[in-house]
């Protein structure tokens, strides 16, 4: 059984990991002869895309790096159920490894496998590796909290608006939002709308364990942690008051 989930846990990071290192930000961006990483923060998230191609293409990216993770977590999910293993309702204590896919999907779309081939190429030198970086992980982990309960995936975006809306810094807001839903995971009533419950895989009534919860709970706290260390510049410069705003005057 330690063997088996081993395995199954590797995989689906594996899975997850090469999903998130597809960026549709630097794939759109190159498709229009524009390089987004000399741009603004020189990120290749939504929101520097939107500084370079608009607003539409910066939303566009957004929601594509949010299904991407959303959709690794769904292969994971079929490769689960569809296994060519003896799954069975005993095994719906390994059930949270399909979520695996998502935690890694996101570290995949902010160091992706290209960025870790030129940090290999180049001896480790980040400044020149950094060419090859992601995003910030902030959609990505948006659609991860869907996948793991609209209600969280909602709620996350609720309070990514109202933050966005009171400071109009997109860093704040995306730190911030990242946070609360971890706790969330104890609500009751919450575990109705797991997308992929336990009734799915086995025709068995599901309700997450507290062992579940705390499962869950890391899992987003890790994608929490993830987005700060990749807002760490942007949390520089709100300290030296020189973070940019997303718009200005009234809303």
């Amino acid at each position: 059984m330690v063997v088996q989930t081993v395995f199954i846990c590797l995989t689906f990071s594996l899975i997850g990991y090469l999903c998130g290192s597809v960026l549709f930000g630097a794939i759109i961006a190159k498709m229009t002869n524009i390089n987004v990483r000399e741009i603004g923060s020189q990120n290749v998230g939504g929101t520097n895309v939107s500084r370079a191609l608009g607003k539409k293409i910066g939303i566009l990216v957004s929601l594509l790096d949010a299904i991407k993770s959303y959709l690794a977590i769904i292969f994971c999910w079929i490769i689960f159920r569809y296994s060519i293993f003896d799954w069975d309702a005993n095994s719906s204590n390994l059930y949270w490894t399909i979520y695996l896919a998502g935690v890694f999907t996101v570290v995949g779309h902010c160091w992706p496998l290209l960025y870790l081939f030129k940090l290999f190429k180049t001896k480790f030198n980040r400044a020149l590796a950094k060419a090859k970086s992601g995003g910030k992980g902030v959609a990505t982990s948006g659609g991860v909290l869907f996948a793991m309960s609209p209600w969280l995936g909602l709620l996350s975006f609720g309070i990514f608006v109202v933050i966005l809306l009171i400071t109009r810094y997109v860093s704040i807001s995306s730190t911030i939002c990242m946070f609360m839903p971890a706790f969330s995971v104890f609500l009751v009533g919450m575990d109705y709308f797991y997308l992929f419950d336990h009734s799915l895989l086995f025709q068995t009534s599901f309700e997450p364990d507290i062992v579940e919860r705390v499962i869950f709970m890391v899992m987003i706290l890790c994608n929490s942690l993830i987005v700060i260390i990749r807002h760490i510049p942007n949390i520089i410069r709100l300290s030296k008051h020189e973070e940019k705003k997303v718009f200005h005057g009234k809303v």
